[in-house]
């Protein structure tokens, strides 16, 4: 299997998250050999908008973000803004993005962008193919996208020296 197993994928959670999109990414994930994980602030179980439990399998305080290829951002406005909360989660975030890591951003996850001063675009205005953006009930077609990007390992385009993140 190529591509992306065995590839290293960060989910970060936290009360009030879409559950049901991260855990279908999660799966579809996991399908292609991939290893998908749930990062939250602390261990143990998280309610998610729907009233489901994630289990949070490692915290940001024992997992730095330069351990995995990939970035995923949830959708659900109370999780966005509990994530937004932690300085823990937003250095987690600068840091996938500073080492052109692939980011999937998923609904209301965006505004995590904006707290940290992420830019949609890369500074020549073209898209960045390494930050994607959908809608939480696209799973399977942002799936699709975010396994064409970690294949790619690193997007190097988005690389400024001093960082500018």
């Amino acid at each position: 299997v190529t591509g992306i197993a065995t590839r290293r994928i960060a989910i970060l959670v936290a009360e009030g998250i879409d559950d049901a999109s991260v855990t279908e990414l999660h799966r579809l994930l996991a399908e292609r050999g991939a290893v998908p994980r749930f990062v939250g602030v602390r261990l143990g179980k998280i309610e998610g908008a729907t009233g489901n439990e994630i289990d949070v399998e490692i915290s940001l305080e024992t997992s730095p973000a330069v351990l995995y290829d990939a970035l995923i951002l949830p959708d659900g406005d109370a999780g966005v803004a509990a994530l937004r909360e932690s300085g823990q989660a937003l250095e987690f975030i600068k840091d996938q993005y500073r080492h052109c890591k692939p980011i999937l951003v998923l609904g209301a996850a965006q505004t995590l962008l904006e707290a940290v001063n992420i830019p949609l675009t890369l500074p020549d205005g073209t898209a960045d193919t390494g930050l994607l953006q959908f809608a939480a009930r696209d799973s399977a077609a942002a799936c699709d996208a975010f396994a064409d990007a970690i294949a790619k390992h690193r997007h190097f385009a988005r690389e400024t020296d001093p960082p500018l993140i």
